[in-house]
């Protein structure tokens, strides 16, 4: 891949050479998911393999934003005490800088600089459409509206979508048949400009670099820039390639936008008169002589510093806290797995205090079962598990018997057409109000009863009963597969042993209603649904006898006296909906019941300590309880919960390193025993899926607030659902927004999330750590290029992971071992 940084060279790409420097701007795109299957991603994934600050110059070039806060916010994070001289001084240490606190103190109180791009394309010197409206901009629409009308999956009236259709063959063809285009996007002469280029996608790609004529780099710029300025629909186009990828199917989705883009470009080449054509190449330029600086900037040292704060206060915490040896305790009556979403640490910490013979367990929340799940009725099945996997199983719903599946299905089959017969009706250009004239009165007893909070929240969970199969084959998993996949997940959460009566494993999800961002709120390791599947699957799996069998020959002996048993932590009220409990056995359930009433205690405690960032102090229990579950009925509200806002660590230890320690809700927590894992692979999985998985959710919120414009999906009081359940726009912005709403991390006066990247603390040697990082490059890449941080415990501090070596949290050499 060419440099972004290297220095652009005087002679043009040749014909042949253009496409690998192209394909590698693609790659420099994170995806997006669906609403219905939203997961937090990282949308600087693209570009882990440059450092942070060195990517936001990059971002600042091509995109005109920078991904760290403005002046203002350290200078009031300064005088608030929130960044202290010795964070200050610690950050100055790490970027070995030669100025002094007072220098930059007076830098950050005088800096009004705005951020602006160094390379853009020719059409932005064309007059405006409209008085509000750059003509780069309506371009950028007309582009958006495009990829609005190709991929609706149900929702509009007249959709020309085909699913094996070019993005860009669709573009030319309904762009062509445009006659207001000229005007519509202040390109005079762009209609007849169209009817010339290639319908082949790679030719008019072609052609594009033959007429910009650019060197690599600038090549690479205008493409990035192109992509950056439609970035939700890139995203999504990216999205789109990756799921294919990871299913084995071909897509080419974003070289297809691009080649959207590109035409363009040169339209307004084309189009252009002279004088903007030689301001286009000054720009060029410009752009030549800004990339071979740089483009330093100082707030990256303040928010070093701000980052530091943090992990100082995070390391007194784990160094004061009451020191818990697990081996020399009592044996616990129950092992409570819970996911390691940073709700499930509050949770934990009250269900500890509220029933002290329990011992909790930090896993992912799919719990190592890399499944879709295919219910009853039409619906497409639905992954649960990270975006980063595929899923080679399928969990298929069924009642028990064919016969009873057979009903089901047909049932919800003719609710769907019926639906879909509505949506046609309602869409249909020759219905035009007639539906709503003769249908409104029907529907009105639903906004009344919807804003008055009367509608019940969908506190169900999804169906539990089914059978586990291959994906490709459909044939049932044998017993030593099952087998393998419980072993799997018990040595991966360091539970191999000393099994306690009962075990429970704990998904959770969120239940709010008229909520487009709801996926948002339910696990993220479960593909953003709720975890109360995988939680179901795994307990079962681990009950089975043949399995139990087959676990003792793998090393883990399960007594028979132990039962597993699955639960569903609801985020938004903090109670917990319990699965499966007809199957326990009558010698477990007087345990079961004084678990039950340990978390409904601590679901009390849970409460008292959110309500705060909630404004909801100063209610009693019975009616803090009630005014939740309110939140997720009303579907005016905007902030039914406040999901992982404020997330900044992880943590890979043993429960005993952090148990009686508030953490604020601020950490991921997964279970890592370093005996156990001697030969370093348990640790290779969890930095390579747990920690990568906590990486995306910690950027996706950090540049929510970074950066909201592009990242963010803006004010969810303008959002307008599109595509189905494809994603939103903001009012009537055909653009697709992405990443979180500004509700989720704002108040209405403060910010909800401070944006830190995610601290990493691992309890292992330093070879073990080293061996990871030589083996895994995504991971290497992450923690060199400081897209998070990496630190290890020593058994009397942390010391630091940075350019290749161990240091002390302030910067000194380490001394652990």
């Amino acid at each position: 891949m060419t440099s972004a940084s290297a220095a652009p060279k005087s002679t043009h790409l040749a014909v042949n050479d253009w496409e690998p420097n192209l394909r590698s701007v693609c790659d420099w795109l994170a995806p997006t998911w669906a609403l219905d299957q939203w997961i937090a991603v990282n949308p600087f994934w693209g570009l882990k393999h440059l450092p942070a600050s060195r990517a936001d110059a990059l971002l600042r070039q091509h995109g005109g934003f920078s991904i760290v806060m403005p002046a203002e916010f350290y200078l009031e994070a300064w005088e608030g005490g929130r960044i202290r001289e010795e964070d200050l001084l610690a950050s100055l240490n790490e970027s070995a800088s030669t100025e002094s606190p007072e220098q930059l103190l007076g830098w950050l109180k005088n800096s009004h600089a705005n951020v602006e791009r160094s390379f853009g394309s020719v059409i932005d010197s064309f007059p405006p459409v409209e008085e509000d409206q750059a003509a780069i901009e309506a371009v950028c629409a007309q582009i958006a509206g495009t990829c609005a009308a190709f991929f609706d999956q149900h929702q509009a009236g007249w959709s020309g979508s085909v699913a094996n259709q070019n993005l860009y063959r669709f573009w030319l063809d309904s762009t062509r048949d445009n006659v207001l285009l000229d005007a519509n996007t202040g390109v005079s002469g762009a209609r007849s400009c169209l009817q010339t280029l290639p319908a082949n996608l790679d030719e008019a790609i072609e052609r594009a670099v033959s007429m910009l004529g650019l060197c690599p780099e600038e090549l690479q710029a205008i493409a990035h820039s192109w992509l950056l300025r439609v970035n939700g629909w890139a995203a999504w186009c990216r999205g789109e390639d990756w799921r294919a990828q990871l299913e084995a199917r071909s897509s080419d989705r974003v070289w297809e936008l691009l080649g959207i883009a590109l035409a363009w470009e040169t339209i307004g080449l084309q189009c252009a008169p002279a004088s903007r054509k030689a301001t286009y190449l000054k720009q060029r330029a410009a752009m030549a002589r800004s990339q071979t600086a740089a483009l330093a900037d100082k707030r990256w040292v303040w928010h070093r510093a701000f980052e530091i704060r943090y992990q100082q206060t995070l390391w007194q915490s784990l160094a004061t806290a009451p020191h818990h040896d697990a081996h020399h305790e009592s044996p616990p009556a129950v092992q409570a797995v819970f996911c390691i979403d940073v709700r499930s640490e509050v949770m934990r910490r009250h269900l500890e205090t509220s029933y002290p013979q329990v011992r909790t367990l930090g896993f992912a929340g799919f719990f190592g079962l890399a499944v879709e799940h295919q219910e009853h009725g039409p619906k497409l099945p639905v992954r649960r598990l990270p975006g980063l996997l595929p899923a080679p199983y399928r969990f298929v719903s069924n009642s028990g018997s064919l016969r009873s599946d057979h009903q089901i299905n047909r049932r919800l089959d003719q609710r769907e057409i019926t639906r879909s017969s509505v949506r046609k009706a309602k869409y249909s250009s020759l219905s035009t109000f007639t539906l709503v004239e003769t249908t409104g009165l029907a529907w009105g007893w639903k906004l009344i009863r919807d804003s008055l909070k009367k509608t019940a929240s969908d506190g169900s969970v999804p169906e539990c009963d089914g059978r586990l199969v291959h994906k490709t084959t459909g044939d049932p998993l044998t017993d030593a597969e099952k087998a393998d996949l419980v072993a799997g997940m018990l040595r991966g959460m360091s539970l191999t042993s000393d099994f306690a009566p009962l075990v429970v494993f704990v998904g959770h999800g969120s239940h709010t209603n008229n909520n487009p961002n709801q996926a948002g709120l339910d696990c993220g390791a479960c593909g953003g649904q709720s975890g109360a599947v995988n939680a179901s699957l795994a307990a079962r799996l681990f009950n089975e006898p043949s399995v139990r069998a087959l676990l003792a020959k793998r090393d883990i002996p399960v007594p028979d006296s132990t039962w597993a048993v699955a639960a569903e932590h609801c985020t938004l009220t903090d109670t917990v909906n319990w699965l499966d409990t007809e199957r326990v056995p009558d010698s477990h359930l007087s345990g079961l019941a004084k678990l039950q009433a340990g978390f409904v205690q601590a679901g009390v405690a849970v409460r008292r300590e959110r309500a705060s960032a909630l404004g909801l102090n100063g209610l009693d229990d019975d009616a803090l309880l009630a005014m939740l579950k309110q939140r997720g009925r009303d579907w005016s509200e905007v902030r039914p919960e406040w999901g992982l806002a404020n997330n900044a660590a992880i943590v890979f230890a043993r429960r005993e390193l952090t148990r009686s320690v508030d953490l604020g809700g601020r950490v991921f927590l997964h279970e890592y025993d370093p005996d156990m894992d001697p030969n370093g692979d348990i640790l290779e999985s969890l930095l390579s899926a747990p920690m990568v998985v906590a990486n995306w959710i910690n950027l996706q919120y950090f540049a929510s607030v970074t950066s909201p414009q592009t990242y963010g999906s803006g004010n969810k009081l303008l959002h307008s659902v599109i595509g189905g359940k494809l994603g939103v726009i903001e009012g009537n912005d055909p653009q697709l927004r992405i990443g979180l709403p500004l509700q989720s991390v704002h108040d209405g006066q403060h910010w909800r999330h401070e944006p830190v990247r995610l601290t990493v603390l691992i309890d292992a040697p330093r070879h073990r750590i080293e061996r990871v990082l030589q083996q895994r490059s995504e991971v290497a890449a992450l923690a060199e290029n400081q897209w998070l941080f990496l630190y290890r415990h020593t058994g009397n501090g942390v010391e630091c992971y940075r350019e290749g070596a161990w240091h002390s949290p302030t910067g000194g050499n380490g001394s652990g071992s």
